[in-house]
């Protein structure tokens, strides 16, 4: 059981951000995304032994939390500020087409762009993001003060979010 609890608690962490966020665009609200979230994260601790681990955590949490936020929604209708059930799935619906279309475009200009970084930049993301190692143990790796690795990741986190910017821009206009 314990091995179980750890496990879920790994994944629902590494996505908790992208879990919200879908919450959010969902209830364009942020203590009602909050609300929904805390109920996202209890049924999927109950359906956790439904989850298959050779697909994707993120994919099936949100469409559980697809779910509980549907059922917020029809909780609320009767308030004025909160469109119809109909309407409400027709939104969800359109915007996961749009989510997916957009994150594909995202991902492969985030590649290109972190193909266009400095061997020393790559080098630091690969050993900051791909080998979960934490800051103080890399400034130690690299004889830098974990305030230099810090902002280094910033320059390069903003030089990627430009890139990428611009590279959907352009994809946009071609």
């Amino acid at each position: 059981m314990s091995d179980k609890r750890a496990e879920f608690s790994e994944r629902l962490q590494r996505c908790q951000t992208q879990i919200f966020s879908y919450i959010y665009s969902l209830v364009r609200d942020m203590d009602d995304a909050d609300d929904v979230f805390q109920q996202t994260g209890l049924a999927l601790w109950r359906k956790y032994e439904q989850y298959d681990p050779t697909r994707s955590f993120v994919a099936w949490a949100c469409g559980v939390a697809r779910f509980e936020a549907s059922n917020f929604l029809r909780s609320r209708s009767r308030d004025r500020l909160y469109f119809s059930d109909d309407l409400n799935i027709l939104l969800i619906e359109a915007w996961e087409a749009v989510a997916r279309e957009n994150q594909e475009e995202r991902l492969d200009a985030l590649a290109g762009c972190v193909d266009k970084l400095r061997e020393r930049d790559r080098e630091l993301l690969e050993a900051c993001y791909r080998r979960s190692v934490r800051i103080p143990q890399i400034a130690e790796t690299w004889g830098r003060s974990p305030q230099s690795i810090h902002n280094s990741l910033k320059r390069i986190r903003e030089a990627l979010c430009e890139c990428v910017r611009r590279s959907l821009v352009q994809g946009a206009r071609a």
